[in-house]
């Protein structure tokens, strides 16, 4: 999805917007207006078996149609021809509108509903605007993320977080990991497949695809029934009537796992500079289509971690999940040794991984569903080993980078928790030397696209040098200096807190003080005194608001030129819950990578304007697959069933006549 320069043809000016040692417990808590407390009635199947046993189902998903007059036209002059993702984005803003947060933009509503197709269409083309979509070259994918991270707080604050996952040499987008996350976190998702060339076979028996447009939907469901998978989504791109919103639709697609794929741009070369993966293909179209899962967008609640010694003296892991009706908590037990780990490291998904024994003896924790229920696990490293392993952090990328000694590494494929059958292995990204000893690792913020999307800061041992991994991994680390006059205690430099913002400011506290620094990134720095006695942990949100714990609780804090402002559990979910002596706030993230995402097949192709009534499998035709589909769902009352092809509920025989008028279409 390349970028154009945006074109827009309607202004939707009617749309508006309402340190770190675990002593005795290790604590996370999952914190948020969440959209489970007041969505779950809608996601009417939520279930995980086993690995090879799962299903999602999500109902009364809007399904608005991208094709609109008042929207920019493409090529062949069809208005909002190439709006899928806005269009996508704005789906998942009207459900969370629906579902509990009527103020949220575009507001709850009967989105097929004609009375309501205007406001549809502002909110589109704000979403548009946002994300610098072009009426005839579409939307680059990580300005869509950055589209939807922008509306998502100002509409949201910070109840919300938004994840990106594209494609990279070290990462995969599977279905596994969408349905995993609405199935345990109530995620919604949109989702974009590349339309993949086939260029052969190389001497490695890879095949070898290179991308060639893509195109946006919105998840409502999908499943797995041992080597059969399937997903659903609603498809924007379903309607050529540019007037009238068309009648909400599901499509559902074969979405087999497909091994021995490399993408590259030619044959030649492919195995020996490609990388080996398996990927979820959609199986919509001719066979020879090669449409592949690259991209998702997902919103789901916001989590905050916090660990350290808690008044009742338990050793578990504390999940809390605040909703609007109040608070619920899960205890997870954990070993004495995890007492004693260094920091908590949260992937990208969401998924706490923790260090117990750092050095020579150190284990890698994550937690994962145990017999008993969730428990903290050893992560599965795919075989690799380091001689040491003294910290962990997650970069933007997608990587888990282990510090061992000077060396630091970057392994892939642990972002979803433990990899299974629909994942793969776990693979070194890259390996970098510090020239100095570390002393702290901290990841980079990488908050805009291709911006410390790789970016890892690791400190000298008296904090005062900084070596930078950027963008290239392969290139060597950038060198810089904290300036001595930043106020540093010796004595308590092991227990500094170091994180950076949106901005790319390195902000430093330190157990004790009621102040913290900020280093910006020109060199210059400044000390931000904050109405408190004494601070025990420090955390940063999606807003760049301070969020620090004191006296056993968290306090949040917005700085600018008016001054430092406390805000109150009404902005920030977290003020006022229970904090120990760490603190990590989940931010929105994203991994795009301008060398592997900037080429010219990253644009948005046009798939066939409207849906054949009968066509179930998206293969452009009904025949005997469709009618089987009618069969085989014959009697069920399933909300969202494809083979409901009439919409009122239940299959029957006037959905069999409708594919049966169609016949050989």
């Amino acid at each position: 999805m390349q970028l154009k320069n945006c074109i827009s043809t309607r202004r939707a000016s009617a749309i508006t917007s309402p340190a770190n040692t675990l002593t005795t417990t290790l604590v996370a808590a999952l914190a948020a207006s969440t959209i489970a407390s007041t969505l779950s009635a809608d996601f009417t199947t939520r279930r995980w078996t086993s690995d090879t046993s799962y299903e999602l189902a999500i109902s009364h998903m809007p399904d608005l149609d991208q094709r609109r007059d008042g929207l920019a036209a493409d090529s062949d002059g069809d208005a909002g021809g190439m709006y899928c993702a806005p269009t996508s984005a704005a789906n998942l803003f009207a459900y969370i509108a629906n579902h509990g947060y009527a103020s949220v933009a575009p507001g709850a509503a009967d989105w097929e509903d004609a009375a309501n197709y205007e406001a549809g269409t502002d909110f589109i083309d704000l979403l548009g605007d946002r994300m610098f979509t072009s009426g005839t070259g579409g939307t680059f994918g990580p300005f869509a993320y950055t589209g939807v991270v922008t509306t998502l707080t100002l509409e949201a604050g910070t109840r919300f977080v938004a994840e990106m996952e594209s494609w990279t040499p070290w990462n995969a987008v599977s279905l596994k990991e969408m349905l995993r996350a609405g199935i345990d976190e109530q995620a919604i998702s949109m989702l974009a497949y590349g339309k993949y060339e086939n260029l052969g076979t190389n001497s490695c028996g890879e095949t070898v695809i290179w991308r060639d447009g893509g195109h946006f939907m919105t998840l409502v469901g999908g499943k797995r029934s041992g080597s059969t998978r399937q997903i659903s989504a609603s498809d924007p791109d379903d309607s050529s009537d540019t007037s009238n919103q068309s009648a909400f639709t599901i499509n559902t697609w074969s979405c087999p796992w497909v091994n021995d794929l490399c993408v590259f741009p030619t044959v030649t070369g492919s195995c020996t500079f490609g990388t080996n993966q398996s990927m979820s293909r959609i199986m919509r179209g001719s066979s020879d289509d090669f449409r592949i899962i690259d991209f998702r967008i997902s919103i789901r609640p916001s989590h905050c971690y916090s660990w350290g010694a808690f008044s009742d003296g338990s050793a578990a892991l504390r999940i809390l999940t605040a909703t609007i009706n109040g608070a619920e908590q899960r205890l997870v037990p954990v070993a004495p040794s995890i007492a004693q780990s260094a920091r908590l490291a949260v992937s990208p998904s969401g998924i706490p991984f923790a260090l117990a024994n750092p050095g020579r003896a150190a284990q890698i924790l994550v937690l994962a569903a145990g017999p008993n229920g969730p428990a903290l696990m050893p992560a599965n490293l795919g075989g690799l080993q380091f001689p040491r392993i003294d910290e962990i952090v997650f970069a933007s990328d997608r990587t888990l980078v282990v510090r061992s000694g000077r060396m630091l590494h970057a392994i892939g494929g642990l972002d979803a928790g433990n990899p299974t059958e629909d994942d793969n292995a776990p693979t070194l990204a890259w390996s970098r030397e510090v020239p100095f000893d570390v002393a702290l690792m901290v990841a980079g913020r990488g908050a805009e696209a291709g911006d410390g999307v790789h970016a890892v800061h690791a400190f000298s041992t008296d904090l005062r040098a900084i070596a930078t991994i950027g963008d290239d991994p392969e290139g060597g680390p950038v060198i810089r200096s904290v300036p001595a006059a930043l106020p540093l205690d010796p004595q308590r430099l092991a227990n500094t807190v170091v994180v950076e913002d949106s901005k790319h400011t390195l902000w430093f506290a330190q157990p004790g003080n009621s102040f913290v620094s900020a280093l910006l990134p020109e060199g210059n720095f400044f000390n931000l005194q904050l109405p408190i006695q004494s601070l025990q942990a420090l955390s940063i949100d999606d807003l760049d608001r301070l969020l620090v714990v004191e006296a056993g609780k968290v306090r949040a804090f917005a700085h600018g030129p008016q001054g430092v402002v406390e805000v109150d559990a009404a902005q920030v979910p977290f003020a006022g819950m229970q904090g120990g002596r760490g603190l990590v706030v989940e931010r929105s993230t994203g991994n795009a990578d301008s060398r592997f995402h900037g080429h010219n097949g990253w644009r948005e192709i046009k798939e066939p304007t409207a849906a054949i009534v009968g066509d179930l499998n998206g293969d452009a035709k009904v025949d005997a697959t469709d009618m089987a589909t009618v069969l085989s769902a014959w009697g069920s009352a399933q909300p969202g069933n494809p083979a409901d092809i009439d919409r009122d509920g239940f299959v029957g025989p006037q959905d069999l006549a409708a594919l049966l008028a169609n016949w050989g279409a």
